[in-house]
């Protein structure tokens, strides 16, 4: 779910078409007449750099290049300007149809800033002093009986895989060291490696299975064990269905996911002499540079009384076809169902009829399309806190929805338009009660042309697309995190 940064749009023809905006519009932002003089470096710019920007834009982050200095940001005043003119920059996947989130306002530009910013950039970008100086990332915040739980690799793991794969799934088993049960209240992931990092998501391991993931680890060369698809240890009770009700997540980290406090009241349970595995997707097609990832927890004793925070999986299924005009060994659906065993082991090859008999009831009978559905039932009175969506390099498109048809109709996500540099989990500020008979679907839109055209570096070999664990297969899922009751 971390690779090549986000903004990586704003080179070439595209800053040069968003320049010509650029220039076209300074007069006037959002209806309100531009700042009469040109804003001052230190005092107006840097401050709006500082807190919307350099989180991302710092050295070691996941952009591609830092806006910490004053050089720095003078140098691509004209880009800076086209990009947030464009509304591109600062990135807010959600469009107009999605509800509000928490958080909203301090990720977004306001009116005035905007304005500020390209008067700024009109003005030829000069500096008048110092940029404003941004500090390395906070810890988390500490409450009344809580405690802070450090969470690192053992030692750095160099990724590898086999020839004509991009991708290593890596697992990582770390002990807490809890002496009682607990509650996670926050996490913070910080991949090592922000280029290589595609994903990284903490699973919880109960006590019963601490044995079974150290024979994993004991058996695989060198730090964790090679873990494609999930940890690699049993679904546990109720089967597949079970886990995905409740999937073991404790936290996750994408491209501008991986930090954040559970909703107020609610943790995640961590019962005594439980394990993590911190499973690590490596996207070896920017590198394969060491890492040591790590996470930082915030833990409350069972006695907080707490409500349990769970994460539900709506996966869909991929059928994406080649496009018209493209040929090759791997347009053809059985040999992309073989490479798929080929490269992540033969359990991988079953995963898209498992979805489709998940989803269509039916798996003999595959159809390509475009555009991938996935309904499912509620069970149980559920309150829903938080959506988010994850696709890979083909996606175009992803929606959250309860009840959709109906005129009970709920939207609870919605990204017109998806960046696979730049996926987030967000916090609803009504959350949304729903019960039994209640139905949530995740709808996914794919566009072939992508990988035509080589975007985040996709190779352009025609295939047909399936679900698959590879930066360069797809993935359609929603993902919620709930109370019950």
């Amino acid at each position: 779910m971390r690779s090549a940064a986000r903004i990586a749009i704003a080179a070439g023809g595209v800053v040069a078409c968003g320049l010509v905006l650029a220039a076209l519009a300074f007069a006037r932002v959002d209806g309100e007449d531009r700042v009469a003089a040109a804003p001052g470096f230190t005092k107006d710019v840097a401050p709006i750099v500082a807190e919307k920007c350099a989180g991302c834009h710092r050295v070691g982050g996941i952009a591609p290049f830092p806006l910490q200095t004053a050089r720095q940001i003078s140098a691509r005043a004209p880009a800076i300007a086209a990009m947030v003119q464009a509304r591109i920059m600062p990135p807010w996947p959600p469009g107009p149809r999605s509800p509000e989130y928490e958080g909203q306002s301090a990720r977004t530009l306001n009116a005035a800033q905007r304005a500020t910013i390209l008067a700024w950039a009109k003005a030829d970008g000069r500096v008048d002093g110092p940029a404003e100086r941004t500090s390395a990332p906070q810890g988390p915040e500490v409450r009344d009986g809580e405690s802070v739980l450090s969470l690192r690799m053992q030692s750095a793991y160099r990724p590898s895989a086999a020839k004509g794969v991009t991708d290593d799934y890596r697992c990582f088993l770390i002990d807490p060291k809890q002496a009682g049960d607990a509650f996670v209240t926050s996490a913070r992931i910080e991949p090592g490696q922000a280029k290589v990092v595609h994903h990284v998501i903490l699973f919880r391991v109960p006590p019963a299975q601490v044995a079974q993931a150290q024979s994993l680890d004991a058996a695989a060369a060198g730090p964790g064990w090679s873990c494609f698809g999930g940890t690699g240890l049993p679904a546990g009770e109720g089967g597949l269905a079970s886990s995905l009700d409740n999937a073991n997540w404790i936290a996750a980290w994408a491209p501008g996911w991986g930090a954040g406090r559970l909703p107020e009241g609610t943790g995640v349970m961590l019962p005594a002499g439980s394990r993590i595995v911190m499973q690590v997707h490596y996207n070896l097609l920017n590198g394969r540079a060491p890492d040591r990832s790590r996470a930082v927890l915030t833990v409350a004793p069972a006695s907080a009384g707490l409500t349990p925070h769970q994460t539900v999986l709506m996966p869909g299924p991929v059928e994406l076809a080649c496009a018209k005009g493209e040929t090759g060994p791997l347009c053809d659906r059985t040999q992309a169902l073989l490479e798929l065993s080929r490269k992540y082991g033969t359990t991988a090859a079953f995963m898209p009829a498992g979805l489709l008999l998940l989803c269509r009831g039916n798996a003999s009978t595959p159809r390509p399309s475009s555009v991938s559905t996935c309904d499912r039932r509620i069970q149980e009175p559920t309150t829903i806190h938080v959506a988010a969506g994850h696709m890979h390099l083909l996606g175009a498109a992803i929606r959250l929805e309860l009840n959709p048809g109906t005129s009970r109709a709920k939207v609870l996500l919605d990204i017109p338009r998806w960046d696979f540099h730049w996926q987030n989990a967000y916090t609803l500020v009504r959350p949304v009660r729903a019960g039994p008979g209640d139905t949530v679907r995740v709808t996914c839109r794919y566009d072939v042309r992508k990988r035509q055209r080589g975007e985040h570096g996709a190779p352009k070999t025609p295939r047909y697309v399936l679900w698959g664990e590879g930066t360069t297969d797809e993935m359609c899922l929603g993902i919620l995190q709930v109370t019950r009751g």
